[in-house]
């Protein structure tokens, strides 16, 4: 039936399940219910996630682009895992881009306060409701709207691709930290302040004062995961039984 309906709907139709299968596949790695190291053959996204063959194999291409995914010789498509010295690596290029989308953007960019309010306001909605995916989704879109605002599309490319895989460690982080929702409360008040008073500093065009919320943004994020760095040099994830 499905492979009937497919062949009628035509090739509108196989761009759209495509879509669809990305998102379903990335959604599930930025939740890590697809963990780290994961082999994701044909059998594990038909049962897992009801994705078929045809648009499954074009999200995992797309999502390869992404960094979300890798291939392997003779092997096929893993979950791209995560490693110390990798998030080392990432956080060198996040401040780096952060820095970058201050110094860059243009306050008199269209919308740009207007944009970052009403994205925040359902930053906090989610929060507030611990819906931890949302909250990265948001937050992500929150800082890749002031890359946007530099309007360099190499900028906007390389702050999109950096918050797209800075999710998956932010919602590692959301989860672990809910242990303890007191501290869990705590970080996110300082979250929902810093990017207030990022709203502010582009709204009065102080430079300075942007450039110097958005590094401590940064390390507070990096702080955050430093938590869960042991003496010995390894991140404590504990993610379906995969240590990295």
């Amino acid at each position: 039936m499905a492979a009937r309906t497919h062949t009628k709907l035509g090739k509108s139709a196989t761009g759209s399940l495509a879509v669809v299968a990305t998102a379903t596949i990335r959604d599930r790695i930025l939740d890590l219910t697809l963990p780290p190291g994961m082999q994701l053959d044909e059998a594990i996204l038909r049962d897992k996630l009801s994705v078929s063959r045809t648009p499954a194999r074009e999200a995992l291409n797309r999502l390869v682009t992404e960094g979300l995914v890798e291939t392997r010789a003779n092997r096929g498509f893993f979950v791209r895992a995560l490693d110390l010295a990798d998030t080392a690596q990432f956080f060198d290029a996040y401040i780096v881009s952060e820095r970058s989308s201050a110094h860059f953007c243009r306050f008199k960019n269209p919308g740009f306060v207007d944009d970052l309010e009403r994205i925040q306001a359902e930053h906090e909605k989610a929060i507030k409701r611990d819906r931890f995916l949302d909250v990265s989704h948001c937050n992500a879109m929150f800082h890749v709207r002031i890359a946007e605002a530099s309007e360099n599309p190499h900028l906007v490319d390389f702050s999109s691709r950096l918050h797209n895989l800075g999710r998956r460690l932010a919602y590692f982080v959301y989860a672990n930290e809910a242990v303890d929702h007191d501290f869990l409360e705590t970080q996110q008040r300082h979250i929902i302040e810093e990017h207030h008073r990022i709203i502010a500093a582009i709204r009065t065009g102080d430079r300075e004062r942007l450039i110097k919320e958005m590094s401590g943004h940064t390390n507070r994020f990096r702080k955050r995961i430093g938590h869960f760095v042991t003496a010995q040099g390894r991140v404590e994830f504990e993610l379906s039984g995969v240590e990295i």
